[in-house]
């Protein structure tokens, strides 16, 4: 997975599908949008929607490239009209987890895993704080129950973190329904 061939796949705005075998055997589709030395920045895909920007560590990719199935998928996207919602020029720092988590706006919800360890921590909240190589996410449970202080997590054990996903659109639209009946 050399640089050169990267920038090809966002210059020709190719759907790419791409494997990280040590962390989940399942193909994952989505355009590449940046990378940087240790991370690869995706509109990720799924079942022919756009599902917000995953970010995962550039060296847990085993395979990425563009198939007959990916170039087929991506024609279809087009007829569907659905390609045209691909933010082609969304940009983010992508130099670490922690330059992008401190991207974040406060209220902003993103969703933060550690995918390799037993069990997977996931977190999903808003960033508090990214401090002393850590990530500390205000989370919140599957009922929409806050925490009272917020969870830390290492950045060296980050494996992922989604931001804009149908999953976290529509805890937002929740916290929005919350906020205006206050």
């Amino acid at each position: 997975m050399h640089s050169k061939q990267l920038r090809e796949h966002i210059k020709h705005r190719e759907l790419v599908r791409f494997r990280r075998a040590s962390i989940d055997e399942r193909s994952i589709y989505g355009f590449l949008l940046a990378f940087s030395d240790s991370l690869l920045l995706f509109q990720y895909f799924h079942d022919f929607h756009p599902d917000g920007y995953l970010l995962v560590r550039r060296p847990d990719v085993t395979e990425l490239g563009c198939n007959d199935t990916s170039r087929f998928q991506r024609e279809l996207l087009q007829i569907e009209g659905v390609l045209e919602q691909v933010d082609f020029g969304f940009s983010a720092p992508i130099q670490s987890f922690d330059s992008f988590l401190a991207s974040r706006a406060a209220d902003e919800i993103v969703i933060v895993e550690d995918e390799a360890s037993d069990p997977p921590e996931f977190l999903i909240g808003t960033v508090s704080d990214v401090a002393n190589d850590a990530a500390h996410i205000h989370h919140f449970t599957g009922t929409a129950r806050r925490s009272e202080s917020p969870d830390r997590i290492s950045i060296d054990r980050i494996t992922s973190c989604q931001i804009a996903s149908n999953y976290i659109r529509f805890y937002e639209r929740h916290f929005a329904r919350l906020a205006r009946m206050e």
